[in-house]
């Protein structure tokens, strides 16, 4: 028979783990909330001050973030020079997207000073980019889309902390040595030009993960691409590419590849031994009926999935 005081003294014992158990369950169940809070305080995003007309943004130069000027109409506002009269210390965010601009509105960008890091200059009727953009050295994202820019200037090749660039439906047939200076670049939209080639040091931009390059003149995937081993999507639907090189799946962190409406008749068996893989795009291709189909069967027992 056990003893009464060993049984209170084991009971003693349980008891006093099991608190120090729970305790510290309390413990780490709080630290965990802490934590997930902290998070999701962080990702929630910020509401920038912002103003839509040009009295507003006038009236609100000190405090103003976000200066929201875009035109529905495709018109120039009249009153953009009257922006010239004053400085906006805090301005992280402009767009001027939809205006008829010209040359002598752009002295306006001096005037939101160092702390710009976005900036919206799509549908403006540019033919160039302006050499006051260089100035702005904080800058982090830019949409030039759907202009008529025919070249980058070296100029605009200094803003090392642009992190995207959209210069979608322009009229670039090159681009010219230099590019490695936007050293920050994660993303680039190059869609709907006229760019057959791609300049040789292109394959120093080490951060670059997402490269668009459809409806182009390209007539074979640029070898420049073979060392840009950070990329994760690259994107050359519809030009006029023929082959599908080998070197094209030696490329470590490449998620999706997008040859869409390309003259392209077969696709190496390397493709499916790609670790990163997880899309790849090739309808309105030339591949035929059978590879089509072993293609589809190889890539799906992968859990990868093939648009043709």
């Amino acid at each position: 028979m056990i003893p009464k005081f060993k049984i209170f003294s084991s009971f003693f014992v349980f008891k006093s783990a099991f608190k120090a158990i729970k305790i510290e369950k309390i413990a780490i169940f709080s630290l965990v909330c802490l934590l997930v809070g902290c998070s999701f305080q962080q990702s929630a995003p910020r509401k920038l001050v912002t103003t839509t007309t040009e009295a507003a943004t006038i009236e609100s130069s000190n405090e103003v973030e976000f200066i929201n000027l875009s035109a529905t109409n495709g018109e120039k506002k009249p009153v953009i020079s009257l922006l010239l009269e004053v400085n906006y210390p805090k301005a992280e965010k402009l767009s001027l997207r939809g205006h008829k601009l010209e040359s002598e509105d752009f002295p306006f960008i001096k005037h939101v000073g160092s702390t710009l890091t976005y900036l919206d200059l799509s549908e403006c009727n540019l033919n160039a980019i302006p050499l006051e953009v260089a100035g702005v050295g904080a800058l982090k994202t830019i949409y030039l889309s759907d202009n008529n820019i025919k070249e980058l200037n070296a100029e605009f090749y200094s803003l090392d902390k642009l992190t995207y660039i959209n210069l979608d439906r322009n009229s670039l047939t090159n681009l010219p040595e230099g590019i490695a200076g936007l050293k920050s670049l994660k993303w680039l939209r190059l869609n709907n030009n006229k760019l057959s080639s791609l300049p040789a040091d292109i394959v120093e931009l080490k951060n670059i993960k997402r490269l668009y390059l459809n409806k182009n003149d390209f007539t074979e995937i640029p070898e420049e691409i073979k060392q840009m081993t950070s990329l994760e999507e690259l994107s050359l639907g519809g030009n006029k590419i023929t082959e599908f090189p080998e070197w094209l799946c030696e490329m470590p962190n490449l998620k999706r590849i997008d040859l869409y409406g390309n003259p392209i008749k077969n696709v190496p068996d390397k493709i499916f031994e790609m670790p990163s893989l997880s899309t790849l795009v090739m309808d309105n291709c030339l591949l035929d009926n059978d590879r089509k189909l072993e293609i589809n069967k190889k890539l799906t027992d992968k859990r990868i999935k093939f648009i043709f």
